[in-house]
């Protein structure tokens, strides 16, 4: 037997500040850091942790055998329910069963993700997370609104609060604006979900976080699939994936175009004219190969993306036009022009007994925006750097491991506003260059304390500047817009599990989160010079968290967790009449949290699986006044109180369905929350069914079948907080149907 470890040093209580504005100091937050002065382990530094019984996962995760973690895949799980092998997630920066981590993961899986689904917009790869709630605006010049917990609920484009990670390449760029444009959804193949604040690990916007990763290449030697979707409103999707294994090599490429007509008619203009349109055409590209003992990996995309943007709606508009564009909008001719290109490299090995990860990105983007006020085009470039360090160690209590390393990244914009003219560039009014450098260190352990209870604790310190310089033509008396500022914090958590039998495990955590505004939102300036804001601060904020994970019997699983946040100077984002379509932002003071999570996924058969989820949170503004009014006590906007969803699913076999519900309360679409301005709460069914790969002449024929709103039901798909003139709500489309197939040859 070895020897036992010595016990860690006494726990360390670290402060959290931020630069640049009176933030409270967090305190009383173990953090044990002990992982340099560990002795090194043997083997490689993947976590051998004990089998315990799996948490759910968005899959038939039920979990009744002891399996050692050394032989657990990560992408695929079998089709029997009972055993199943325990799921390993990688989100937490070291390989871990999802049973054993004591903060709430998710992991969805390649089969779900593919089997019948249109591969048009992020929501349907999101389904079944409880506690994430995807507002899908229709409409691809904004893109979807992601929130985990209600962080990212302020978005008015892309992707606010929530680090985004794609292929391990960062979708979240160092100021902390995520954008997804690029996410190839036809050849996504796993997705994994950290709900709650993850800034120790993942840093500025960490509110939550999401990780999406491409499907495996297939083990043949080729594999051909050509895949075409095609519905209502103009959808037309069409996909090829090549794929396979040559020698010691992988290799996948996929090439998309996605073709969408939308739903949202002109005023005035014949009722089939519409403004909504959508193209997308997309080419993914992953390679793998042996390299040093380790394994060398390289990912590469491109993106070119033409949407136009059909706006928001108030009420009496809504009402009245039912699912029209608005005027405004079709007249300045408000859409997204976006190129983008990216690149990384990964190597993943061994140095001597411990584990080596090594990754480099760059990341190139054109934009150009008409919005109702302005024509804002951005040319963007991005890179970055990361090191991770790992370690493990076998103690007679279970598996010891620790992680440590560095990031460092650089985004560099050039941002020209211009008068909107109909569309077209008018009179030069922003011209300036942002650059944003941002640092960290970090470090993370799981020390066993006994054959019960497990720790995970880590510490992550960032440090992130911000320059501009102001290149319009200035006047004796004009401000220059040109200065720096810089933001940093220390974000520590800690988190206890504790397995008390094969059949049930609790957690507890503490952990933090911090967001710096965007360079966008720091440029958007309600006084219209140039410049950042100096008067917007960055968004800090602590939460703690209990859970608890069972089985019940051998056929269903479930999850349960409450949350507590607490937040200091949270974004919030306002237009003014001067300025329609264009979002500034401000701080309120303090603003809290309070949630339940569950989940009951139950699978008598291999054929049978149902899964429901219930997630509430009461979010409401702690200490917020602007001006003469007082917004205390009112609840946040852009937040639903109460989402439940459920999902019923016969197969897998020679054929599928998927039977799916979704009911979510009010939401408040404003700080004063008005009566008047709140989206109705929605009920929503879809359905869809299709066969698994029929023999058809020595070819893989799949077809399928979706209808989404089946009931037709008038509903608000997405909400625009605080926006001017009451223009809150963005309807969704009524019943829709789509038909797919995929055709597949391998050799």
């Amino acid at each position: 037997m070895l020897p036992r470890l010595p016990r860690p040093r006494p726990v360390t209580l670290w402060t959290l500040q931020v630069s640049g504005g009176p933030v409270p100091r967090w305190a009383l937050i173990p953090a044990v850091v002990l992982g340099f002065l560990m002795p090194a382990g043997s083997g490689t530094a993947e976590v051998l942790a004990e089998s315990v019984p799996a948490a759910t996962v968005h899959s038939a995760a039920i979990h009744a055998a002891t399996v050692p973690a050394d032989t657990i895949p990560t992408d695929t799980l079998p089709t029997a329910p009972i055993p199943l092998r325990g799921v390993v997630v990688n989100i937490l920066r070291s390989p871990i069963q999802v049973d054993r981590a004591p903060f709430a993961v998710s992991a969805i899986q390649d089969e779900i993700l593919r089997r019948g689904r249109s591969a048009s917009s992020i929501e349907e790869a999101l389904h079944g997370l409880p506690g994430v709630q995807v507002q899908n605006r229709f409409n691809d010049a904004v893109g979807e609104q992601i929130s985990i917990r209600g962080f990212g609920a302020r978005s008015g484009f892309g992707v606010r609060g929530i680090h985004v990670v794609v292929d391990g390449i960062p979708a979240t760029l160092p100021d902390g604006q995520s954008s997804l444009d690029h996410l190839d959804l036809g050849s996504l193949g796993r997705v994994e979900a950290l709900r709650g604040p993850g800034a120790a690990l993942y840093g500025n916007a960490a509110g939550g976080v999401l990780t999406f990763e491409s499907r495996a290449p297939s083990d043949a030697r080729i594999r051909q699939e050509v895949r075409l979707v095609q519905g209502d409103h103009g959808m037309n999707r069409l996909q090829s994936t090549t794929s396979g294994t040559v020698g010691t090599q992988q290799y996948l490429v996929s090439l998309s175009r996605y073709d969408w007509d939308g739903f949202r008619t002109r005023i005035g203009g014949d009722p089939d004219e519409v403004y909504g349109t959508t193209r997308r055409e997309q080419v993914n590209a992953t390679l793998t190969s042996p390299l040093l003992g380790g394994e060398l990996r390289l990912v590469a995309n491109h993106l070119d993306l033409a949407a136009q943007n059909p706006g928001s709606l108030n009420r009496t508009d809504l009402e009245l036009w039912d699912r029209r564009a608005f005027p405004g909008s079709v007249n300045q001719g408000t859409r997204k022009d976006v190129t983008q290109s990216q690149a990384g490299l990964t190597w993943k090995g061994p140095v001597g007994e411990r584990e080596l990860e090594l990754a480099t990105y760059g990341v190139v983007r054109d934009l150009v925006n008409p919005i109702p006020s302005a024509v804002v085009a951005v040319d963007r470039q991005a890179g970055g750097v990361r090191a991770i360090l790992r370690t493990r160690q076998i103690s007679p209590v279970g598996t010891i491991w620790w992680a440590a390393g560095f990031e460092s990244s650089l985004q560099v914009d050039d941002r020209l506003n211009f008068t909107n003219s109909g569309g077209t560039r008018g009179t030069l009014t922003l011209d300036q260059r942002e650059r944003v450098l941002g640092g960290a260190i970090f470090i993370q352990a799981l020390l066993p304390i006994n054959e019960v209870v497990d720790v995970m604790t880590g510490l992550r310190y960032d440090r992130i500047g911000f320059s501009v310089t102001d290149r319009m033509p200035r006047g004796p008396d004009d401000p220059v817009g040109t200065g720096s500022r810089t933001l940093d914090s220390a974000s520590p958590s800690f988190g206890i599990h504790a397995a008390f039998s094969r059949a049930f495990g609790a957690y507890v955590n503490l952990s933090t989160a911090f967001e710096t505004p965007t360079t966008t939102e720091l440029s958007n300036r309600p006084d219209g010079a140039g410049g950042f804001n100096p008067e917007l601060e960055p968004q800090v904020g602590i939460t703690g968290e209990l859970g608890a994970r069972g089985l019940l019997g051998e056929m269903a699983a479930w999850e349960l967790a409450f949350f507590h946040t607490v937040l200091y100077n949270e974004l919030v984002p306002f237009e003014v009449e001067d300025a329609p379509g264009r979002r500034y932002f401000r701080n309120s003071g303090r603003s809290g949290r309070d949630g339940v999570e569950g989940t009951l996924q139950v699978s008598p058969s291999r054929w049978f699986q149902t899964r429901l989820t219930l997630s509430t949170n009461r979010a409401q503004f702690r200490n917020y006044a602007v001006g003469e009014t007082d917004y205390s006590g009112n609840r946040v906007p852009g937040i639903a109180p109460y989402r439940g969803e459920g999902i019923l699913r016969l197969g897998p076999g020679s054929w599928f369905a998927e039977l799916r519900g979704e009911a979510m309360a009010a939401i408040p679409a404003n700080d004063a929350n008005d009566p008047e301005a709140e989206a109705p709460s929605r009920q929503l069914v879809d359905v869809r069914a299709g066969a698994n790969e029929v023999n058809l002449l020595g070819l893989r024929l799949s077809p399928f079948v979706g209808v989404t709103n089946v009931f037709d039901t008038a509903y608000t798909s997405s909400v625009s907080v605080n926006a001017f003139g009451g223009r809150f709500y963005e309807p969704g489309p009524g019943r829709s149907v789509y038909l797919g197939a995929s055709l597949a040859v391998q050799y």
